[in-house]
């Protein structure tokens, strides 16, 4: 048999192959351009047809069109009873308290005989004149627990046990409070934040609550002030001084923002203590009010009868400061762009 070789290529025929392939890929191209021109003298036409001959028409064609609303530049929140229910968050509090104490022992801690140390210190320093921070008032509370259930004085007992048991209870508050969020907080939070883009958030509360050591919220906030905080105490709410805090802690992240141009706005649950202080201060209030308002005091309140009176005289002083009102979070978006689009 003649032995088979492979074939080759016919130069001619590659070359002729090549030559068509490039005089395809030219009248492509061709069609392409052309069909790019005809679409631009398209617009132009267009665009000659529909621009305004008047100069006055021109610039109104032109000019951007202005924001329908005022910018916000700060929004702040109360914390308890705002954007989490203060009732179950201080009762898991108060019970990682009396487990931590009963893990040193004290067996027979009791919360309610922790209240009531809680009270007679208030009373005994109310008739002193002097004042006293929550976490101090905890701290002694804890103390005299301690020593109702021990021969031990006020000096003998251990400082480092009463720290660890007040940090068990503060810890436990702030995870609490996260798992309690009311169900629409995160969803108004994030509506706030993607009408409001440039908008600082802040908390102002007079307890120890920090939104910044929640996960679910802590990237929504900027800061938080609390009448515990030193510069602030004594003056907590309604004291227009804890909003005063509050603005000097903005204009330290904004220092480009005038006070005569300010926009903000303070969200509460307290006719006083939100609505008419912050009002006073300068901010525009939202009251959020549920439907069903407690009239009783929590167990673990301290606060004494005459206190309670005075503070429902201010809360209806009050009332005239308020610019909105909501009964939820997710209806404040709403009630934030009918503040900034209002006038004055």
């Amino acid at each position: 048999d003649t032995p088979k070789f492979p074939e080759t290529e016919d130069p001619r025929q590659t070359t002729m192959a090549q030559n068509k392939s490039v005089k395809v890929s030219t009248v492509h191209d061709l069609l392409r351009r052309s069909y790019n021109t005809v679409k631009m003298m398209l617009l132009l036409l267009t665009a000659f047809l529909v621009w305004p001959s008047s100069p006055a028409a021109v610039q109104a064609f032109t000019t951007p069109t202005a924001p329908t609303h005022k910018r916000l530049h700060l929004l702040t929140f109360d914390l308890d009873d705002t954007i989490f229910p203060i009732g179950p968050v201080v009762a898991e509090a108060n019970d990682a308290m009396i487990s931590r104490l009963q893990t040193f022992g004290y067996t027979d801690a009791n919360n309610d005989e922790i209240v009531a140390a809680s009270k007679r210190i208030r009373n005994e320093l109310r008739e002193a004149g002097e004042a006293l921070t929550y976490t101090d008032l905890r701290k002694q509370s804890i103390r005299r627990e301690i020593m109702r259930l021990t021969d031990l004085q006020h000096h003998q007992v251990d400082d480092s046990v009463v720290e660890d048991v007040f940090e068990s209870w503060l810890s436990t508050r702030h995870a609490s409070a996260d798992k309690y969020l009311f169900s629409d907080c995160v969803d108004a939070l994030e509506a706030i934040q993607l009408q409001h883009p440039d908008a600082i958030i802040g908390a102002i509360t007079n307890g120890r609550g920090n939104p910044l050591f929640m996960p679910s919220v802590k990237d929504f906030f900027h800061f938080c002030v609390s009448g515990e905080d030193e510069g602030v105490f004594p003056k907590r709410k309604p004291d227009k001084g804890i909003y005063e805090a509050a603005l000097e802690t903005f204009y330290l992240l904004r220092k480009e923002e005038s006070p005569d141009s300010l926009n903000w706005i303070h969200v509460g649950d307290d006719l006083a203590n939100d609505v008419g202080a912050a009002a006073i201060t300068g901010a525009k209030s939202i009251w959020l009010s549920a439907e069903e308002e407690e009239s009783d005091l929590p167990s673990w309140s301290t606060a004494t009868k005459e206190e309670m009176e005075r503070r429902a005289k201010l809360n209806d002083s009050a009332k005239k400061y308020v610019s909105s009102k909501i009964s939820s979070l997710n209806e404040l978006e709403s009630a934030v762009m009918h503040i900034l689009t209002s006038e004055g």
